[in-house]
């Protein structure tokens, strides 16, 4: 007999009432706890966590489950079972970064999110939104689009690297802010110097001004303790796949509930015309926009399980671990190289920029010189970029579960020779 819930006259009712799917981490229940084990490729020594992540095996074979589930019946997929799994996410995002599961849009990727939020901004000439000169490309990118579609203006706060300080940051910050600034963005923790920025004090210098404020946190869930809730940002903007080490293609989104009302994805699918009275539109709207692979979205909470399993202390004991072989490593690389490493541990995460001598060559494979030499002669894959305007060559080395101090000792032995 068919299920009377999905024939249901009233949709609402039938998705409330429709089967609910197994959540997918009772899928490697048995498993969260083994070890992880990361595909890297044998022989290359991984550095560069905080590009693209590395995925755990336990949870990519909780994403081919999925996968496998949306081909056995997709019509079933995307018109119920998406949104319960998608509901399962929510809940372990926002226990992971405290704030409401409601209140939490799933999305591709942090430049997705960053996209949705300034494209939904009503800003008109002369608005200014206040950044840091340490912004990702992406966002950049994004802003000027925008900038050039409304008239509004970028204005860059000064941010000094590698002699800085939280203090320092704050000051350049607030005193850009001005009676025209409609929007105060920074990233939680920058890209390319790798710094963590005093949000917190940013976010309660803008509200008290009565600016919004957006933090970009493409790098911090899983790499620091993350309270968003203590925070109270207007917007935050994540990635997932690179410390949380979900799938490619994962992030969300928090909107402050006071501009959920009309906020909109930057696609709009079939249903955005649909009203319903058991959930809000914001939650509709993002979790479904089409035809997308949403499985490595909703593998979170195996993501959050596995790699909260590893130690005995969990994600605190994983974060801490992950800090103090970064900073130990940085340590050996400066030592090598003849130079102080002079960035705040307090502004250290799980990554750090070194800044290196002379600056940024030619590379025709990764991008720059030394980078390629690295990666071609010792089999090293650690970023190198200049910030410009600030230093002339950063690299910017990473340290995940995965690393070790052999890894960063070898990278200082290459370094030794290839400078």
């Amino acid at each position: 007999m068919p299920n009377e819930a999905l024939i249901s006259s009233d949709p609402a009712a039938a998705r409330l009432s429709a089967t609910r799917p197994d959540p997918i981490v009772d899928f490697v229940a048995d498993r969260l706890s083994e070890p992880a084990r990361f595909p890297i490729r044998e022989g290359l020594v991984q550095l560069n966590n905080g590009s693209y992540g590395v995925t755990p095996t336990v949870v990519g074979a909780a994403q081919r489950e999925l996968q496998r589930r949306l081909e056995a019946d997709p019509v079933r997929f995307f018109k119920s079972d998406l949104e319960f799994y998608a509901d399962d996410a929510r809940q372990a995002l926002a226990r992971f970064v405290n704030v409401r599961a409601e209140d939490l849009a799933l999305v591709p990727n942090g430049t997705f999110a960053v996209a949705t939020v300034l494209n939904n901004l009503d800003l008109s000439p002369g608005d200014e939104i206040l950044i840091t000169d340490h912004e990702y490309m992406a966002t950049m990118n994004e802003l000027g689009k925008v900038c050039r579609a409304t008239g509004a203006k970028v204005v860059a706060a000064k941010v000094p690297f590698p002699e800085v300080t939280p203090e320092a940051v704050v000051e350049s910050v607030v005193g850009a802010m001005t009676d025209r600034t409609k929007l105060v963005m920074v990233s939680h923790i920058a890209s390319a110097s790798a710094i963590i920025m005093p949000v917190k004090s940013i976010v309660a210098a803008a509200m008290a001004r009565g600016i919004e404020s957006f933090l970009d946190g493409a790098h911090t869930p899983g790499q620091i303790d993350l309270d968003i809730g203590d925070l109270d940002p207007t917007y935050y903007a994540a990635s997932c796949h690179k410390w949380l080490a979900t799938p490619k293609g994962t992030g969300f989104m928090y909107t402050s509930p006071s501009k959920q009302d009309g906020f909109k994805p930057m696609v709009l699918s079939c249903r955005e015309h649909e009203k319903r009275d058991d959930r809000k539109a914001y939650l509709c709207d993002f979790d479904y926009t089409g035809t997308n692979d949403y499985t490595g979205n909703l593998v979170v909470p195996v993501s959050i399980a596995h790699m909260g399993a590893q130690l005995p202390g969990g994600w605190d004991e994983l974060r801490q671990r992950n800090h103090d072989l970064v900073v130990h490593g940085a340590g050996l690389i400066c030592e090598a190289i003849g130079i102080e490493q002079v960035v705040p541990e307090s502004m250290i995460g799980s990554m750090v920029g070194i800044p290196l001598p002379g600056v940024c060559e030619p590379g025709s494979l990764m991008g720059e010189g030394l980078w390629d030499r690295l990666y071609l002669n010792h089999g090293i894959q650690v970023p190198i970029w200049d910030l410009p305007g600030i230093h002339g060559r950063v690299m910017r080395v990473s340290g995940q579960l995965y690393n070790s101090v052999g890894d960063f000792e070898l990278l200082a032995g290459a370094l030794k020779s290839e400078l």
